[in-house]
């Protein structure tokens, strides 16, 4: 697995954020950083007619806004990207046909529904050729998708299964055999692309295939991304290697690779491999095309299947998945979220990359969201600078004298960033930032003045070089296995 964690992200920043959570707070950290006010909205239709898709919206609406302009996001997708434009690319078979017009090479197929008899189905399926793919005509996440079918009595399973999913509307088009890729696009420039493997490990010549999903998983369980999309032991995994000659306790050869599914669905457990530098001109240009083929689709994710310089493009995706991008299983990590605001707001580019290590406390809000607390939520703003941070060791009479709750105070007065914790050992620690570096040295005398029940009777300063999170907490004792620095 790839060990390069984002520059400009720690594990720390991004604890606890999953799935597509994850995508609307790392676009917003990144114009947060850049000075831009944030807010979260519990309801956004009060704010903005941007066209909201999926389940459980709340905690990925957003807004960024300078002195001249707002502008509102959804998840990855920002306002620039007008309605009409999600409503062609949440149909398959409209998007389909807007390509095709634009003569974009996208597979042979047509859509039906389920009204349709299994002898119109089955001449329809003969009519585009074996081998064929049937998926749902408004469906996501891979959800529903047979691939590769090579026989009538497959055609009619697959209708099935997607029926029995709660579809009524499908698309049988022909299978091609190439790379599932995704590629990101802003404005016109290829800016990452993922190549989607399906559910795999490999072998290592000891251990079963049990055992090596089992020890797979607590890699991504690394991974913030990947930590949600675990390989999954059910009767399609099982069914699926069964047709390859495996079984759950085989003992794949050292550096065999077994395919565990048929699809290349990081949610059913795929990996995903950033190919941007290794991806051919030719099929960057048609990622582009394909953007330009949607009216008002400023920004997106485009899915194509690639075979060397060839390729088709499979569908388009308004409200992208991102953060495949910032986290893949291997390769580099692409900073997805800043060529976004760079586009959104051009005067703030490059404002971000001295305040990497500061970030706000998401879980929280989106806590406040979830329970309707508040209807909007605005952001502390970042520090207008550099952030420079001090770390001190206090000692003496610290404890149970109230001393924590007056650094607390002292700090918020003074607009201070970070914490104080009580230890083990009997000392407190401080950790305070700022973009003022006098406000954060003069915060040493603060400390040895202490509360009146306290007896300061040294402090030890240390640069802090980490991540900080904005706004001033107590945190809990640390305890005894705890392995962070003091």
């Amino acid at each position: 697995m790839a060990e390069n964690f984002p520059t400009w992200i720690t594990k720390q920043m991004v604890k606890g954020v999953k799935g597509f959570n994850l995508d609307a707070y790392l676009l917003a950290l990144e114009g947060w950083r850049r000075g831009l006010t944030l807010k979260w909205y519990y309801d956004p239709s009060q704010v903005t007619d941007m066209k909201i898709i999926g389940f459980f919206p709340l905690g990925k609406s957003f807004s960024l806004s300078n002195s001249n302009r707002t502008h509102y996001f959804y998840r990855s997708r920002g306002d620039k990207v007008d309605n009409s434009a999600v409503e062609i690319c949440s149909d398959k078979h409209l998007t389909k046909q807007k390509l095709i017009e634009a003569n974009i090479n996208v597979p042979l197929g047509k859509r039906f529904d389920l009204q349709t008899s299994n002898e119109e189905i089955l001449a329809l399926s003969e009519e585009i050729g074996f081998p064929l793919v049937i998926k749902p005509t408004y469906g996501s996440l891979g959800k529903g998708v047979n691939v590769n079918i090579n026989s009538d009595t497959d055609v009619l399973k697959s209708v099935q299964h997607i029926a029995d999913l709660g579809y009524d509307d499908l698309i049988v088009e022909r299978f091609y055999n190439g790379d599932d890729i995704r590629v990101y696009v802003v404005n016109g420039q290829v800016i990452a692309a993922t190549r989607r493997v399906p559910a795999n490990v490999i072998g290592d010549g000891k251990s079963t295939i049990r055992q090596l999903i089992e020890s797979k998983n607590k890699k991504r369980k690394e991974n913030p991304y990947l930590a949600k999309y675990l390989i999954n032991i059910d009767d399609n995994l099982i069914n699926f290697i069964e047709a390859k000659g495996f079984h759950l306790e085989s003992i794949p050869a050292e550096n065999e690779r077994v395919n565990l599914r048929g699809v290349a669905n990081i949610a059913a457990g795929g990996d995903p491999i950033d190919v941007t530098d290794e991806l051919s001109d030719h099929v960057k240009k048609l990622a582009v095309q394909a953007i330009k083929a949607i009216p008002g689709l400023h920004h997106a994710g485009v899915d194509l299947l690639v075979n060397e310089d060839s390729a088709v493009v499979i569908e388009i995706n308004t409200t992208s998945d991102i953060s495949m991008h910032l986290f893949p299983f291997e390769g580099k990590p692409r900073n997805v979220p800043e060529a976004i605001i760079d586009d959104y707001f051009p005067e703030t580019k490059g404002l971000a990359v001295d305040r990497t290590k500061i970030y706000f406390d998401y879980r929280k809000i989106n806590n406040y969201l979830q329970r309707a607390v508040v209807q909007e939520f605005q952001v502390t703003d970042a520090p207008a600078g550099k952030l420079y941070a001090k770390r001190y060791v206090i000692s003496g009479k610290v404890q149970k004298v109230g001393f924590r709750k007056w650094v607390r105070r002292e700090a918020r007065k003074r607009n201070l960033h970070g914490y104080v914790r009580n230890l083990r050992n009997g000392k407190v620690v401080v950790v305070v930032g700022s973009d003022n570096k006098e406000l954060v040295d003069d915060f040493k005398k603060i400390c040895l003045q202490g509360p009146p029940r306290a007896k300061v009777d040294d402090i030890q300063e240390y640069v802090w070089d980490t991540q900080m999170k904005i706004g001033f907490e107590i945190r809990r004792t640390r305890t005894s296995k705890t392995k962070k620095k003091l």
